[in-house]
């Protein structure tokens, strides 16, 4: 009977940590980001197609002559599946006796936002000046209003991006002083509330996405706009070599295909039961017009 209880505890926090992730790594959704639950190794490559920055110029169509045929301007990314990042925990039998439903989703949310925000960061560490080109917008949080996302959404017209397409991603720092601008705090007569919910709406053309886990990259970085082309990422289920004697090795699939891997055992000679929940994957910098950042200085 004990063994039931502690298993099904530990379906408790494993989805809890599922949860946490899903929501935590959500701003992921603004770039081309390949989820699967399949397996798969570390080192395993991934292809991804994506767009070129350079469109063929149209063309004159002149009489009797043929169509030049052009080229679809689309090239495949090359994603290798690196290092599995990865949270554990260990509870022995007086600890799951002891321990509230309550208490056990609350620290598998926990777990899960900290997995979520070692992979952001990680990936985001490719948004650099080498990589992405002068900053395009420069600004303290303190002096940061409406008006510079005004300017950034020019920057971005010039660029020919996509007007529907289109993300903001911004520390909460800058987040909070958007929601003191006036304009933003009275959307009541667009029916919505922001003062209410706390969320900065579309603005601009962005839609806006708070997120604590902008690394500043020793550049200052403190957020940044993006068209989803910048970088390309995938993640996949790491699967155990065969032989293996967990009790439990299975993925876990959270919404929008979202995929952690479970690995679990019990330890007799201790009494407690170990659980890792991990993920494997993989990034590269895309088109280095797909993103505009956003520094302090």
């Amino acid at each position: 009977m004990a063994n039931s209880i502690t298993g099904i505890n530990d379906d408790i926090i494993s989805q809890a940590v599922l949860q946490g992730y899903t929501t935590a790594i959500a701003p992921l959704a603004a770039f081309t980001t390949d989820f699967s639950s399949e397996a798969a190794r570390r080192g395993a490559t991934i292809s991804i197609m994506r767009d070129n920055t350079a469109i063929d110029a149209a063309l004159d169509k002149t009489t009797h002559t043929d169509y030049t045929i052009q080229d679809a301007d689309s090239d495949a990314v090359e994603i290798t599946l690196g290092q599995p990042k990865y949270v554990s925990w260990g509870l022995d039998d007086v600890e799951i006796a002891s321990s509230s439903v309550l208490t056990m989703e609350r620290f598998g949310v926990r777990k899960g936002n900290l997995l979520a925000k070692t992979v952001l960061q990680d990936i985001w560490s490719e948004i650099t000046n080498a990589n992405f080109g002068a900053a395009g917008l420069v600004s303290t949080a303190a002096n940061f209003d409406e008006d510079d996302v005004a300017d950034l959404a020019e920057t971005c017209d010039l660029a020919d991006w996509d007007p529907t397409d289109r993300y903001l991603i911004l520390s909460p720092a800058y987040i909070a002083a958007l929601r003191k601008v006036a304009a933003i705090k009275d959307t009541s007569g667009y029916g919505y509330n922001a003062i209410q919910s706390g969320n900065v709406p579309m603005l601009h053309g962005f839609k806006v996405i708070m997120s604590n886990a902008i690394p500043g990259n020793a550049e200052n970085l403190t957020g940044f706009a993006t068209d989803g082309k910048g970088i390309v990422s995938a993640f996949r289920y790491l699967a155990p070599q065969q032989g293996h004697k967990y009790d439990r090795a299975e993925a876990l699939v959270g919404e929008g295909g979202m995929t952690l891997g479970l690995r679990d055992w019990y330890s007799e000679d201790s009494g407690v039961r170990k659980t890792v929940v991990e993920t494997v994957y993989g990034f590269e910098t895309g088109i280095s017009t797909g993103i505009k950042r956003i520094t302090s200085a």
